[in-house]
C-alpha cells in the first residue's frame, strides 16, 4: 500500500523505494521513502546483511501501521536483495496504529473515488463525442452536395486551363525539337573541327618529339666533344710542363760551361 499524489495518477516523481522479497520467501522488504535525515549504509552499529555479510541500508518504512518507523534492510539492488530487514524503531502504540490505518483507508478511498469519477467522466465525454459526430454528419451531407458542385466546377476550369497547357506544350515540343536538331548540326560540325585540331596537334606533337630526339642526340654528341677537348687540354698541359722541364734543364746544362769559362778566364787573368 503506496500513497499518491492527490494531484496526478503519476507517483513517478515521489520517492518511494520497493524491495522485493528475499528467494527464500521469509522476509519482505516494506515499501519506503526517502528520508535525509536516516539514509545511506548503516556503518556506526555495523549491522550486516546475514547472507552477504555487508552493511545494512537505513530505510524510512511508508506503509500501513509500519509507516514512519525506522528499519535496516539488505543493501543489494533489486534482484538480488535477500529480504534481509531488521527494526531500529519499535511498534507503533496501537492508538498509533489504528490511526494510520485510518488514513491510509481514506487514501484508499480517496483513489477509488478519483478512479470513478474519471471513468464516469470519460463515459460522459464518449455520449458526447458520439452526439457530435452525429451532428456533423448531419452537417456534412447538407455540405457534400454543395461541394460536388463545387468539385465539378473547378475540374472543368481545371480541365480547360489543363487543354491549354496541353497546346503551349505542343508549342514547345515543336519548337524544342527544332532546336535540338541545330543543335545536334552545330555539334557534329564542333566534333568534326574538333577532330581536324586534334589530328594536326598529333602531328605537331611527332614533329616536336622528332626535334625533341635531335636535340638530345645533338646533346649527346656535344658532351663527347667536350670530354674529346678536355683530354686534349690535360694532354697538352702534361706536354707543356714536360717543355718546361726540358727548358728547365736545358738552362742549367748551359750555365754549368758558363762558369768554366769564368773559372778559365780568371786564372788567364792571374
Amino acid at each position: 500500500m503506496v500513497l499518491e499524489d492527490e494531484s496526478s495518477d503519476d507517483n513517478s516523481s515521489l520517492p518511494y523505494m520497493h524491495s522485493e522479497t528475499s528467494t527464500d520467501g521469509l522476509n519482505q522488504v516494506p515499501f519506503s521513502l526517502e528520508d535525509l535525515d536516516y539514509k545511506g549504509l548503516e556503518l556506526d552499529l555495523i549491522v550486516l546483511c546475514e547472507k552477504h555479510g555487508k552493511p545494512s541500508e537505513r530505510l524510512v518504512a511508508f506503509e500501513g501501521t509500519m509507516t514512519g518507523r525506522r528499519f535496516l534492510a539488505c543493501a543489494e539492488p533489486e534482484g538480488h536483495n535477500c529480504g534481509f530487514v531488521q527494526w531500529v524503531d519499535e511498534q507503533w502504540p496501537p492508538t498509533m496504529e489504528n490511526a494510520l490505518l485510518k488514513l491510509w483507508s481514506m487514501v484508499e478511498e480517496s483513489k477509488s473515488a478519483r478512479v470513478n469519477d474519471n471513468l464516469q467522466s470519460a463515459l460522459t465525454i464518449h455520449q458526447l463525442t458520439k452526439e457530435k459526430n452525429k451532428l456533423d454528419a448531419d452537417y456534412d451531407k447538407a455540405e457534400l452536395v454543395a461541394g460536388m458542385i463545387a468539385e465539378m466546377a473547378k475540374k472543368d476550369a481545371a480541365a480547360q486551363k489543363l487543354q491549354q497547357k496541353y497546346e503551349l506544350l505542343c508549342n514547345l515540343t515543336s519548337t524544342q525539337a527544332t532546336v535540338i536538331q541545330n543543335l545536334k548540326l552545330k555539334n557534329m560540325k564542333e566534333k568534326e573541327l574538333l577532330s581536324e585540331a586534334r589530328m594536326n596537334f598529333e602531328l605537331k606533337n611527332a614533329e616536336f618529339t622528332k626535334f625533341e630526339e635531335k636535340l638530345t642526340q645533338e646533346k649527346l654528341e656535344l658532351k663527347l666533344q667536350v670530354a674529346d677537348l678536355l683530354k686534349l687540354k690535360e694532354n697538352h698541359n702534361e706536354e707543356k710542363q714536360m717543355q718546361e722541364f726540358k727548358i728547365t734543364e736545358l738552362i742549367k746544362a748551359e750555365e754549368k760551361p758558363k762558369e768554366k769559362i769564368k773559372g778559365i778566364q780568371a786564372i788567364l787573368q792571374n
